[in-house]
């Protein structure tokens, strides 16, 4: 129960910029979309890293993980927009389901990686390690979401 209501937050987050994700797609190109997620994700991790040792209650982990939650949803519609409209048409079925395995796989790994740092010390920051890994790795994210093209290429 307690961990549902630590991660109300970051839900709450990836539900309200999700709802939004079409009316954004329509009005500021994918990139942007994308680095504006990164933008808002990586603060969102300082913040919790910047709460690590702070109070054990639920809610006290809301502020960093809102900005979480809004960073991922207005990044994942776009980025998965950029991907499938890369390929042809009569390849859609396999391409998506390479980038869901992918998008797993990534997830898993982060999982692990910032999993294994917790567990490895515990007691000696780990956590904050943790976070701190997972925060690089957003800015280099946010490092390659420059390098996507600024508007779509024509049909």
């Amino acid at each position: 129960m307690q961990t549902g209501a630590i991660f109300t937050a970051a839900a709450v987050g990836l539900l309200a910029s999700s709802l939004a994700a079409e009316r954004l797609a329509k009005r500021r190109p994918q990139r942007t979309l994308i680095m504006t997620g990164f933008v808002v994700t990586v603060p969102g991790i300082v913040v919790l890293t910047a709460m690590a040792g702070g109070s054990p209650a639920p809610w006290a982990l809301a502020p960093g993980l809102l900005p979480i939650g809004l960073g991922l949803g207005v990044m994942l519609t776009p980025s998965v927009n950029v991907v499938q409209s890369s390929f042809p048409e009569e390849q859609q079925g396999e391409i998506s389901g390479l980038s869901r395995s992918v998008s797993n796989l990534g997830s898993s790994l982060g999982t692990a990686v910032a999993g294994t740092i917790l567990v490895a010390g515990l007691a000696s920051g780990a956590y904050a390690a943790a976070l701190i890994t997972l925060a690089v790795i957003g800015l280099v994210g946010r490092a390659a979401a420059v390098l996507l093209p600024g508007k779509p290429p024509p049909a």
